[in-house]
This record gives C-alpha cells, structure tokens and sequence, in this order.
C-alpha cells in the first residue's frame, strides 16, 4: 500500500488527518490520528481500524460468524447461485452491472474474500478499486486472493458503521450482503454517502426475508446467529434522506436479494 494513499485515509472516529509512523510504503507500523492522536496498526499491509474482539451485538456475532465461514464463503456462494438455477457470472452482474463508477475510484463496503472483484478490475470504467470488511478471516482471504491474480486492490479492516476515509474521496460505492444484521443501518447509509463524490450512484444489496430463511434452512452457522435474534427482514428504504436522487429498490436473483439504489445529489 503506498504512502499516497494517506491523501483518501481519515480517522473512522473524528474524521481528523492520518499519518503514518513510518517512512517507507505502509506494510507495517501505524497511522496516526492527527486530531485525537487514536492510532491503528498496520498488519501485513492491511491498515486494522478496529479491534475485531472489542466488537457487540450484532456486529460482534457476525464477525465471529464471517471469521469461521471465510474459508468457505466463495465456493458456499457458488453452490447457492447454482442452487437458485443462476451461474456465478449471471448473478453477480445483474448487480454491479448497475454501478456507475465514471472511470474513477470504486470502494466496496464488506468486500468478504473479494467474490465480486473480477467483475470490476478489468472493466473500462474503473479505475482504483478499495475494500473494507469488518472480518478478519474475509480480508485476509480477499488479500490472499488478489496477491494471487496480482491484482493491485487497497484493504482495510474496518467497520461499515465508521468507514475510515475523506469525504466525497469515491466515485462510486456499493454493498452487497451485510447491512441486514449490522448494529447501525443508518450510520452506514450515512458512510457511504458521505464518503461518495457528489453525483455518484450508491447501490446496497443484501438478502429478503425469503433469502435469510433460505439461509437458516440451509447453513448450520447462519441457523444459529439468526434464530430468534432478528425482525423480518426489509430493505432500509426508509434510512435514505430525503435528499437522495433516483431512488430505486428492486429484487434481483430471483428474489432472494433486494438491491436499493439513489444517487448523491
């Protein structure tokens, strides 16, 4: 990860400065908080903006959850498209397909092993790619991953509910598969807008009530975080302001998935 990034960075608390402890690229060291002097390690490349065990509620048993499944998580994914009579392919870009990123940086809030990244590193209209997941176990997968394909793509661990950039610093932002169970819905919604570009199309994904209890029916893990620990599920249409531009909410893969969309006045 290279220094110039400290340009996007914020501090997920007081949205104050960040600089880097050490001289070099960041690998290793800390960032530093030039408000409220809070600091955050930078592990293996990876910039830590949370202490994953310091985590409650919902965030807390879902981390615990996406830690477990991450080594699973993209051939379970697979199984379950296949399962719905979809492909891998098909699924994934009836939804980023509607992302309109205008050639500039693209950030994926819950970014998990990284499934959705061959989707958008080659398209003509994407420039930088970044990614923030609350899991370790994800973002040391995602890491892993595009070491692999050699894919130059920036990772933090960090919380949707605090997204550790600068305003408008993204030209566009999406979630796909989370918001539904995190502790603060609205103060997620009201990340991603405050960090997109004015004008950018924000796009949040997750599953409908009928794909949560597909998921209950069929993954042992899912099973025991969601029993009699969530409401039904719907889509946060009513957290968007007011001010939100072509709002739009849709089912996509044959309804176990809603996708909610507006555009940054």
């Amino acid at each position: 990860m290279q220094r110039a990034i400290l340009d996007l960075l914020a501090c997920p608390v007081c949205h104050g400065r960040l600089e880097s402890s050490g001289t070099g690229d960041l690998e290793s060291g800390a960032l530093c908080c030039t408000r409220c002097s809070r600091s955050y390690p930078i592990v293996r490349g990876i910039p830590h903006f949370i202490t994953p065990e310091a985590l409650t509620g919902s965030n807390g048993r879902f981390t615990r959850l996406y830690n477990w499944f991450s080594w699973v998580y993209a051939p379970f994914s697979r199984a379950a498209l296949a399962f719905l009579g979809m492909n891998e392919d098909q699924a994934r870009r009836e939804i980023l397909d509607r992302l309109d990123p205008q050639g500039g940086r693209v950030l994926e809030v819950s970014i998990g092993p990284g499934v959705n990244l061959p989707y958008l590193i080659h398209r003509a209209d994407v420039g930088e790619v970044y990614g923030l997941d609350i899991s370790p176990g994800q973002i040391r997968r995602c890491q892993a991953y595009t070491q692999r394909k050699g894919w130059d793509v920036d990772l933090f661990l960090g919380n949707g509910e605090q997204l550790p950039f600068q305003g408008e610093a993204f030209h566009s932002v999406f979630h796909i598969g989370g918001i539904n169970f995190f502790d603060d819905k609205r103060a997620a919604i009201e990340e991603m807008i405050r960090v997109a570009k004015p004008g950018t199309r924000i796009l949040i994904a997750d599953e409908t009530e009928k794909g949560a209890r597909g998921y209950e029916r069929f993954l042992p893990g899912f099973k025991g975080s969601f029993k009699d620990r969530r409401e039904v599920v719907t889509a946060p249409v009513d957290l968007v302001p007011a001010e939100m531009l072509e709002r739009r909410i849709y089912e996509v893969w044959k309804g176990w998935m809603y996708c909610l969309e507006f555009r940054k006045p």
